[in-house]
């Protein structure tokens, strides 16, 4: 009796495996076909039309959101290959600009640029705030004072030709030049103040020019710089430059997200995603950012003939499909069910 109890269990099992077998073959063979293969088309089609099904709410979770966000936006680390590939690849795009005749005005067009100029000179609060900002500021004020004594310095060589003349003759000119020597250290300061004021009174009044004269003044700069080359541009950087800017920019970006307020405003848009999108379909959320099934079938045709064909010829295609449908048959459950057919039917 237990013999014949342990034959069947080996069929069973046996059984099992020749069917999981069986069922590896026939899903390759259906993964494989290359054109228009029916197998992906019905598996996309299904998939989409049972998104009108489910709700965004019905899948995923607000803190499972949030958590994926919290692993790849503020704790995800570059690796060293990424890194020496931004390298790589900055160096390249540097060196295909210099070999670029484009204009800049083919990347930006004079409708864009016009769009975002008009757009700025609407923002009158900010520019009345700068305004405000310049002619307060303790900083700016020093940093004037500086520029003004650079220009007196470079402009004004009489200045330091009147403190070097020699004033050991005896006369009325000698006691007039004599005196104005002792007061010139004042004459100077006076005279980098009302610069330095003059110049930020200039440059705080350039933000409150009406709208008319800012458009002309902006657009009269852009007819020049539209004209310029790609090449152009460019060539006033070295490739390590180019390089060192999207390091920068990466660096920058590792420690910002470790701010409390960047963290929170990422979460905060997190939140109101899920809060306005929770009750769509996620057949809606597809089409919200232009995809219907079309585009599904398109980029599964793309992508997952080759990808198979490249897994089937390194031998691991079987074991994938195994991996997936294995359990199954590998259960006792499964083998106890067909070892109970088997004895019912023969």
């Amino acid at each position: 009796m237990d013999g014949h109890q342990v034959s069947k269990q080996d069929q069973a099992q046996q059984f099992a495996q020749a069917l999981m077998l069986e069922q590896t073959r026939f899903i390759k063979k259906q993964l494989l076909v290359e054109q228009h293969n029916p197998y992906i088309e019905k598996f996309v089609h299904h998939i989409y039309i049972s998104s009108d099904q489910i709700a965004l709410k019905q899948i995923i979770q607000l803190e499972s959101l949030q958590e994926v966000v919290q692993k790849y936006a503020f704790e995800l680390n570059l690796g060293a290959e990424i890194l020496e590939f931004i390298g790589v690849v900055s160096q390249r795009i540097h060196q295909l600009a210099m070999n670029s005749q484009t204009q800049i005005n083919a990347l930006l067009s004079d409708e864009t640029f016009e769009l975002w100029m008009y757009k700025i000179l609407e923002l009158d609060q900010l520019r009345h705030y700068i305004h405000d900002n310049l002619q307060h500021n303790q900083q700016v004020e020093h940093v004037s004072l500086q520029l003004a004594n650079q220009i007196l310095e470079s402009n004004t060589p009489w200045l330091d030709h009147l403190r070097k003349l020699n004033t050991h003759q005896q006369g009325l000119g000698s006691k007039i030049l004599s005196f104005i020597q002792d007061q010139q250290q004042t004459i100077e300061l006076k005279l980098e103040q009302q610069l330095a004021h003059a110049l930020v009174k200039q440059l705080a009044n350039l933000f409150l020019l009406p709208n008319e004269e800012l458009a002309d003044i902006s657009l009269h700069l852009w007819e020049d710089i539209k004209q310029r080359t790609l090449r152009e541009t460019f060539s006033q950087f070295q490739p390590i430059d180019f390089e060192e800017f999207f390091i920068l920019v990466y660096e920058t970006w590792r420690q910002l997200r470790q701010t409390e307020y960047l963290q929170q405003v990422v979460l905060d848009v997190v939140a109101g995603f899920y809060d306005y999108f929770a009750n769509y379909s996620l057949q809606e959320l597809l089409q919200s950012v232009g995809l219907d099934e079309e585009d599904l079938h398109q980029e599964a045709h793309r992508f997952m003939p080759y990808s198979l064909q490249a897994l089937e010829q390194q031998g691991l295609l079987d074991g994938i499909i195994q991996a997936l449908i294995s359990p199954f048959y590998a259960s006792e459950t499964t083998h106890q069910f067909i070892e109970q057919y088997l004895q019912e039917k023969f």
